[in-house]
């Protein structure tokens, strides 16, 4: 509840509270007790998150056909490719599901990623929720493994053989032409996005991402041997491949990820300019987020405050994509742009740092 998604939270409590009510092997007065604290429980946090305020809909309007569209691509990008075979295990199962026995085993992961899936339209941003249904939709994908025919099993397992590998192998170059040089064309598209970038040689991360190249290797001569198939290997190379290039991405690419994604080098951009020009004091911040102003009190040091007390600082920081301008909300005159910050990955994001004019008319 106090996570930020009051309603999803119920949802799942109601789920929870519904599947110890049918509960097997258990007496009325047991499931019903069960039932019934799971209930008061939820009904606690909803009192308490619709106390504090927690309750902010968003419910995607049914003529706003941008938004839909981009539910939609997040929805079919973001869990796939784990969708199409929960679709599959609902037709195979559909049998199971609709009878009045207790599955557990596909009820339960269904539940989930209803939810989930609904909570999209009501939870900004989607992704978040959608975060969440993603365990759902995996369990629920992992029983039509069983009911795949023998090629179609095949095919699944070479493809994600390949494309995990190629995957792997163009990490392991990109991160060798940042390091030495050669090849030369990665090597300049990589300085290019990332301008500014020193790369740093870590054994540590080298010798984790070797080993788990290796142990790669070793798992895809073990499923191309012929020997007699089991049910959980086409579970194996696809799990395995997500970790292999969550790895990488974490030991090979890790700095330059964090280059390209972090507020660190803008807000260091930002620190030498203030110090360049002398600044002392407290600095407001006028259009920033949460990240962009944490970024600055952490990374650069920076007394940040609210905007409405920028008439006690001589400094502001201010977004320039913010609405309504910065210029048009500072009293005209008094305040003067001193430099601009932008991110070396990202020229659009940029913060402009504007001094107060020093009214130095003699009395």
């Amino acid at each position: 509840m106090l996570s930020g998604a009051p309603a999803l939270a119920a949802l799942l409590g109601l789920g929870g509270a519904w599947l110890v009510w049918r509960e097997r092997g258990a007496t009325l007065r047991a499931r019903a007790a069960g039932a019934g604290a799971l209930l008061g429980l939820v009904l606690a946090s909803a009192a308490l998150a619709w106390a504090l305020g927690l309750w902010d809909w968003r419910v995607v309007s049914a003529d706003d056909a941008k938004e839909w569209h981009s539910l939609l691509r997040l929805f079919t990008w973001f869990s796939w490719p784990a969708w199409p075979l929960a679709l599959w295990t609902l037709w195979r199962w559909r049998h199971q599901i609709t009878s009045r026995a207790w599955h557990r085993h596909l009820l339960l992961p269904l539940w989930f990623a209803l939810v989930a899936a609904l909570a999209t339209l009501t939870t900004r941003p989607a992704d978040r929720a959608l975060l969440l249904g993603l365990p759902a939709f995996a369990v629920l994908a992992a029983f039509a493994l069983p009911t795949l025919r023998r090629s179609i099993s095949a095919l699944i397992d070479w493809f994600t053989l390949l494309f995990f590998s190629i995957s792997a192998i163009a990490i392991w170059v990109i991160w060798v032409a940042v390091q030495t040089g050669v090849p030369a064309k990665p090597a300049a598209n990589v300085a290019k996005l990332a301008p500014g970038y020193a790369p740093a040689f870590s054994l540590l991360a080298f010798g984790v991402a070797l080993a788990a190249t290796l142990a790669w290797c070793a798992l895809v001569w073990w499923r191309a041997a012929r020997n007699r198939a089991a049910i959980w290997k086409s579970l194996v190379l696809p799990a395995s491949g997500a970790t292999l290039g969550w790895l990488l991405l974490m030991t090979l690419w890790l700095p330059l990820l964090d280059y390209g994604r972090s507020f660190a080098p803008q807000v260091a951009r930002v620190t030498a300019a203030l110090d360049a020009a002398g600044a002392r004091g407290c600095v407001a911040g006028y259009g920033l987020s949460r990240a962009q102003t944490a970024a600055l009190a952490f990374h650069g040091g920076l007394d940040m405050v609210a905007p409405a007390q920028a008439q006690a600082c001589g400094w502001v920081v201010a977004d320039a994509a913010a609405e309504p301008p910065v210029r048009a909300v500072l009293p005209p005159g008094q305040w003067r742009k001193v430099a601009s910050a932008t991110r070396p990955t990202e020229r659009t994001d940029r913060l402009l740092i504007l001094q107060r004019v020093m009214d130095e008319t003699p009395p």
